[in-house]
């Protein structure tokens, strides 16, 4: 019998005890199934008596195979090699094969050799964002075939993935530019790094495109102490924003800036590439470039599984990363006018008096449509109010229509003749088709999408700011053309609810004390659904008036509450339904005048008026 002892069982040990040849035990083994029967019987037993375990490394001599891939990355902290990283194990293992984890720390002098070593210890090769110079990469692939490569290019024999890391830097650029930025610090990585490069020349694109705007360098790396060393050359450039390599580098410069007092986004706007986990979470969550991590990890496998196979890789695959706004970007401190691409902002000054949601998050029962947000005077009084508990369909100042062939454009409870207001499955909604910024004006094209999915108006809108002497003015402008049919507007007064005429540009005033009188007179009574030409709300308690004036060359009935809720518009359909043919036009305007004091009466609006639309040129 033989003796068992403390050192590993061998192959020839259990040979000998099952009383067959190595080769025997190495076929059963291995699975071989022309082997006799009788034979495996007595190898398995032999194998359980001694414990057998074979040896991998022995096994995977004899197979040729480890069932492992090597993956090098330059910096393992980076959460955006991390994620690579788990994509690529993720999919891996399913198939039975582990990933040995190699880290060059940004040591470009023996990236190649660590990678041949990784390597020469597993079945492939997967170099992430290698830093080597282009000849030397060339060689190595020929030498440690399969290779994946990813954020590289690379003319060898390898599958590669890469991020569009030019469209990326453009986007962000103009986003920047887009909140009137002109003067950008560009946050450099490493000199070597292909990533960098790309980014570069998204930036000398723009540069191109754009010549206004000035872009400057600052040498820094890929790591959060790269950009915290950074932050004072870039404060030093006097750049209002800074697009920074990755978020990384961006999370060292926001911690530098919160040391030396700098706000973020208020003096200095701060963007990155990547969108790590840590972003959402940063003070303030940081605008970024989604690269999708694990997705890259997962196609890489993908290609490998490929590789290994004696597949080629005919083509690169290519992600274009998805800008992600957040709070670290915003309006450059000297810009006025409509600033921002993402969520438009009306900013005079220093003060910021409005904004423009797209009101895409807004609920389909309140009819999402676009909207003014936050309005307030130049001192600071509240002016709007958004989705108020006792009728959460107001949103600010848009434009609400309550019966649009049927369908609701003004959210809520529709009201039924012989049924009174009740909940309708008829809410449409303004779907925004284009949006342009160019200084004091905001232009938008906009459909209007019923209940059905059909549009049935297209709707060209024109929002145009001025800046006054103790104040400021807004113009609305609509034009509305009926596409594949006749459009009838009502109200659920020309559906038999008396006085309740309201459609149109209509401003939802915020909770405060006021008054409210136009040449009508200053009750609800005499104000409600009167023709005239303006209607002016004052709040004694904050010094402060706004004057809503209609435009075009019809004056329509206002509907004015201010005994239940400060609000107020012109009707559209006040107490007769408005029809328009097919391809029939109508045209809507209104003007407010935001004034940072009291006027206490109609004549001393009639006398102000002139001089206010003068100034503004409205």
């Amino acid at each position: 019998m033989t003796e068992v002892t403390s050192r590993p069982i061998t192959m020839a040990q259990v040979a000998q005890h099952a009383g067959v040849s190595q080769a025997s035990v190495s076929r059963v083994l291995n699975g071989v199934a022309t082997v006799d029967p009788a034979i495996v019987a007595k190898v398995n037993r032999a194998v359980a008596a001694l414990n057998y375990s074979p040896s991998e490394a022995a096994r995977s001599l004899v197979r040729g195979s480890s069932h492992t891939i090597a993956l090098l990355v330059p910096d393992l902290e980076n959460p955006l090699f991390q994620g690579v990283l788990k994509g690529l194990t993720m999919a891996a293992v399913r198939e039975g094969y582990r990933v040995l984890v190699a880290d060059s720390d940004e040591a470009v002098g023996v990236e190649a050799e660590i990678a041949s070593e990784a390597r020469s210890k597993c079945d492939a090769l997967v170099l992430v964002s290698p830093r080597m110079p282009d000849a030397e990469l060339r060689d190595l692939i020929q030498r440690t075939a399969p290779v994946v490569v990813v954020n590289r290019r690379v003319d060898a024999p390898a599958a590669q993935l890469s991020v569009d890391y030019v469209s990326a830097v453009k986007e962000l650029a103009m986003h920047l530019h887009g909140f009137g930025h002109r003067r950008i610090a560009y946050v450099a990585g490493p000199a070597l790094s292909y990533a960098n490069e790309q980014r570069a020349l998204g930036l000398g694109e723009v540069a191109r495109e754009h010549p206004e705007l000035e872009f400057l360098t600052i040498s820094a790396g890929s790591s959060m102490e790269a950009g915290y060393d950074a932050a004072d050359a870039v404060l030093e450039t006097g750049a209002t924003a800074a697009i920074a390599f990755n978020d990384l580098v961006a999370l060292g410069l926001l911690s530098r800036l919160r040391e030396v007092g700098v706000g973020v986004p208020e003096q200095l706007s701060i963007v990155g590439i990547d969108d790590i986990p840590q972003s959402r979470f940063a003070a303030p969550p940081l605008t970024t470039m989604s690269v999708p991590r694990i997705e890259i990890g997962r196609q890489a496998w993908n290609r490998m599984r490929q590789a290994l196979d004696g597949e080629n890789a005919d083509h690169p695959l290519f992600y274009r990363p998805v800008l992600v706004p957040r709070s670290s970007s915003g309006p450059a401190s000297h810009a006025s006018g409509w600033v921002g691409p993402a969520r438009p902002v009306l900013r005079l000054g220093s003060t910021v008096v409005a904004q423009y949601d797209e009101g895409t998050t807004v609920d389909s029962v309140l009819s999402p449509r676009p909207f003014l947000d936050a309005v307030i005077s130049r001192q600071g009084t509240p002016l709007t109010v958004t989705e108020p508990t006792d009728h959460p369909h107001h949103l600010g100042v848009s434009l609400a229509i309550a019966d649009v062939n049927g369908t609701s454009y003004w959210g809520g409870r529709t009201y039924v003749r012989g049924e009174g207001s009740v909940m309708v499955p008829n809410h449409g909604r303004q779907r925004r088709d284009r949006l342009h910024i160019d200084g004091h004006s905001l232009d938008e094209r906009l459909s209007w999408v019923d209940h059905n999915g059909v549009t049935q108006l297209v709707e060209v809108r024109q929002l145009e700011s001025a800046e006054l002497d103790g104040g400021w003015a807004l113009r609305w402008r609509s034009h509305l053309k009926a596409t594949l049919d006749a459009i009838t507007f009502g109200s659920p007064a020309t559906n038999g609810r008396e006085g309740a005429g309201y459609g149109g540009i209509f401003w939802r005033f915020a909770p405060e004390i006021a008054r409210v009188f136009s040449p009508a007179g200053d009750t609800e009574r005499a104000v409600h659904g009167a023709a005239t030409p303006w209607v002016a709300f004052t709040f004694p308690e904050r010094g402060s008036t706004v004057i809503l004036a209609q435009g075009g060359d019809e004056q329509m009935p206002w509907f004015v509450r201010f005994a239940e809720y400060l609000g107020a518009g012109p009707s559209v359909a006040w107490d007769e339904a408005r029809t328009l043919p097919e391809g029939g036009e109508l045209n809507l305007e209104l003007t407010a005048f935001v004034l940072d004091e009291e006027l206490a009466d109609a004549a001393a609006v009639e006398r102000a008026l002139p001089s206010l639309r003068e100034q503004s040129g409205l």
